[in-house]
């Protein structure tokens, strides 16, 4: 007897509001729903067109995602009615479950890494095949994806400390990969023991974030400099950064004039997807002019890009750290300067300037730890927001 398939969102939500995605199989007026471990608010579900809404800042990658995984429940139905001439839902889940949890790495590269990918984070899917390829290594390639409890991991954590000489923190990145991966097989619903990091703890070294004081912040904005372009940009682009409230290197490299809305930068955080509004001080307006004959974007560094992804972004703030370090000696700073400084140093003055209100911090970044209430707040593009910049600014030049 034919079955049809469609996606619909489930009617139960969870506590975050959030509703999962089902691919539901209807035989003879009786309904079979699998999940597909991914979830979205009620409003962002378009029922109509089974799709999820523009608004999302994953609709893409979850609209591709899902449909891989309708065309494989599809592809699973069609094969075992060659061999049994009749398929019941049932069977169909049972075919796929046996499919997933038989290994683990097959359903890594068919969930996760595939997510990854769709997203262009290639650098993030090559640090994740590294880790998975040493994984491999260890267990080898059978492994399953149900053997892997706290004993396995105590191993293999043993192994990497010992045998390959792992420092904490690669032994915890590499966990923590893991850690992942067994997440999106837990929503899949194909891990059937308990998870095994509620018991394991990562631990990191316990590294203090470089960051500048006032004083030196105040040297990066005034020392005059050499006329050397790639070393002018370079401190252009770093106060930008910290004059956009923080905003990431990567974020700031993509920036278009499109972006600039209502004497505000309007964008998506490439890391989280939350939707970012911040305010352009007039001293980020006298450093975005600089630059707005130079092409596309509102910085010059990907205009000769055939092809803009993780990887070629990041070899573009490495350049911009390369000449932030030289900006360093010239301001007579000794520390470590990159791009990503610029973002702790606002944190650090950002939090003097609200008189410790992290929670007005937390909202400037754009943290995805900050408080449901807050993140569903900002939904709403608001234009209205004061930047604590003009503060800061202020305590630099000691008013």
């Amino acid at each position: 007897m034919n079955i049809t398939f469609t996606k619909e969102l489930s009617n139960k939500a969870a506590a975050d509001k959030e509703a999962s995605i089902l691919i539901r199989m209807t035989q003879n007026r009786k309904l079979k729903r699998m999940a597909t471990g991914i979830k979205v608010l009620p409003e962002l579900w378009d029922p109509v067109k089974k799709k999820v809404k523009k608004k999302h800042p994953l609709s893409d990658q979850y609209n591709k995602l899902l449909e891989v995984k309708l065309a494989e429940v599809i592809k699973t139905y069609s094969k075992l009615l060659e061999v049994n001439g009749d398929v019941t839902p049932e069977e169909i889940n049972r075919e796929i479950t046996k499919n997933t949890t038989s290994n683990f790495f097959d359903f890594a590269y068919g969930t996760k890494m595939a997510e990854i990918k769709s997203r262009n984070k290639m650098g993030t899917y090559r640090r994740y095949d590294a880790v998975l390829s040493k994984l491999r290594t260890y267990a080898g390639k059978g492994l399953s994806i149900n053997r892997i409890n706290y004993t396995f991991l105590k191993d293999y954590s043993l192994y990497l400390k010992n045998k390959l000489k792992n420092t904490d923190d690669t032994l915890s990145a590499n966990l923590s990969v893991i850690r992942t991966i067994l997440n999106e097989a837990i929503k899949h619903g194909v891990y059937k023991g308990s998870n095994p990091f509620e018991q394991l703890k990562l631990r990191y070294t316990d590294n203090t974030k470089q960051k500048l004081t006032t004083e030196e912040l105040k040297r990066i904005f005034n020392t005059p400099l050499p006329d050397i372009p790639s070393l002018l940009l370079a401190r252009d682009f770093f106060v930008a950064c910290f004059l956009a409230e923080g905003t990431r290197a990567g974020d700031m490299m993509l920036m278009q004039p499109g972006n600039i809305i209502n004497n505000c930068l309007v964008f998506q955080q490439q890391k989280t997807g939350t939707q970012m509004v911040i305010p352009i001080v007039d001293q980020l307006w006298e450093i975005i002019n600089r630059y707005q004959d130079r092409g596309r974007f509102l910085f010059p560094f990907l205009n000769d890009a055939d092809v803009i992804n993780e990887i070629v972004v990041n070899s573009r703030i490495t350049y911009v750290n390369k000449y932030l370090k030289e900006l360093a000696k010239y301001c007579g700073i000794f520390k470590n300067l990159s791009t990503h400084v610029s973002r702790h140093t606002y944190t650090d003055l950002a939090l003097l300037a609200t008189d410790e209100n992290i929670y007005k911090v937390q909202r400037s970044l754009g943290h995805s730890s900050v408080k449901t209430t807050e993140i569903y707040s900002r939904r709403r593009l608001s234009f209205e927001r004061v930047s604590p910049v003009a503060r800061i600014i202020n305590l630099i030049n000691g008013k």
